[in-house]
C-alpha cells in the first residue's frame, strides 16, 4: 500500500501539536449544574472531539451507550434524567478507556458506586495523568516518527515500519494495562490517596 508522504508527515505533525496543546477539563471546568442527555452528548463531544465517532455519526457517544453504561452499573443512574459533574467526569474516562479496553476492565478501574468526592479525585488524577502520558507519547512518536519525517523521498516502508511499531506498543500497553487489572490493581485509583498517583 502506497502511502502520501505529504499527508502522512503533515498528520503526525498535527497530531503531536495537538498532543502537546490538548489537555482533558479540570473537574471545575465540567458543568456544575444538571445535565439533559443531549446536553451530555454536546459536551462530551466537544471535550472528546479527536476521537473517533460511535457508529459513524456526529458524536463521541450515543444516549443508546450512555444508557448501556448505567444498565451495565459503569456509570451511576441519572437522576431525573439529569446528569451530574460525577456523570460527566464518569463519561469522559469511559469513552477515554474504551479505545483500547473492554467496559468490564474500564469498570474495575472506576466502579460506579464511588462517592462524589472519590470520583473529583480520581478524576483529577486521571486528567493530569492524561496530559504527562500524551506529552511523553508525542516525544515517543516523533523519535519514532523520525525516518518519516525526515526522508526526503516518499518511503513506504518507513510508514509502514511506523505503523507496525504503533501497533505493537499499542497491544503491549493492552497487555500490560490487563495483566495489572488482573492483579487486583486498579483498586489503586479508589483509594484515598489518588493524588499520590502523579507524583514524580
Amino acid at each position: 500500500m502506497m502511502h502520501d508522504k505529504a499527508l502522512v508527515t503533515e498528520k503526525l505533525r498535527k497530531w503531536e501539536r495537538f498532543l502537546q496543546e490538548y489537555a482533558l477539563p479540570t473537574w471545575d471546568m465540567l458543568p456544575g449544574i444538571d445535565l439533559y442527555m443531549d446536553q451530555v452528548i454536546v459536551l462530551l463531544t466537544q471535550y472528546l472531539n479527536f476521537l473517533p465517532r460511535e457508529d459513524g455519526g456526529e458524536n463521541v457517544t450515543t444516549p443508546a451507550m450512555i444508557n448501556n453504561y448505567v444498565k451495565m452499573k459503569v456509570l451511576p443512574p441519572p437522576v431525573k434524567k439529569r446528569y451530574s459533574r460525577v456523570h460527566l467526569a464518569y463519561l469522559i474516562i469511559v469513552c477515554m478507556l474504551k479505545q483500547t479496553l473492554g467496559i468490564a476492565l474500564v469498570q474495575q478501574i472506576l466502579p460506579c458506586d464511588a462517592s462524589e468526592e472519590k470520583v473529583h479525585a480520581v478524576y483529577d488524577a486521571f486528567a493530569r495523568m492524561h496530559k504527562v502520558v500524551s506529552t511523553t507519547f508525542a516525544t515517543q512518536v516523533r523519535a519514532a516518527a523520525t525516518p518519516v519525517l525526515l526522508s526526503a523521498e516518499p518511503d513506504d516502508s518507513a510508514v509502514g515500519c511506523l505503523i507496525l511499531q504503533s501497533a505493537i506498543a499499542a497491544s503491549l500497553f493492552k497487555l500490560l494495562t490487563e495483566k495489572l487489572i488482573s492483579l487486583g490493581a486498579a483498586g489503586a485509583l479508589s483509594n484515598a490517596d489518588v493524588e499520590k498517583v502523579n507524583e514524580p
